[in-house]
């Protein structure tokens, strides 16, 4: 891992992964669904384990972690649109998180 990747808060460590994911699962880039499911899952399940912990106090980022965790749930079941829509409210609520911190 380098130094980069670990001066990252968690907030910066989701919101990256809800960016990258919610790009990779547009229809247009989706030109195998299930395989690109199965990606997206891993690549935010990989991102959830790397947020590491969260204050108490930013209810804010405790929501965008709900969020994008049930959004890997839909991705594990290749349910496209809810992930996306999941990710999209993860993603206003890790704005939310950066204002409060």
């Amino acid at each position: 891992m380098s130094s980069a990747v670990s001066t990252r808060t968690s907030t910066e460590v989701l919101e990256l992964a809800v960016e990258q994911v919610l790009a990779a699962v547009r229809p247009a880039s989706l030109g195998d669904p299930v395989a690109g499911a199965r990606h997206a899952e891993e690549s935010l399940r990989d991102a959830l384990r790397d947020t590491g912990p969260v204050a108490d106090d930013n209810v804010a980022l405790r929501y965008a972690l709900a969020c994008a965790e049930a959004a890997c749930e839909h991705l594990k079941y290749c349910e496209i649109q809810e992930a996306r829509t999941l990710l999209t409210a993860a993603r206003g609520q890790l704005v939310l998180a950066r204002s409060a911190a």
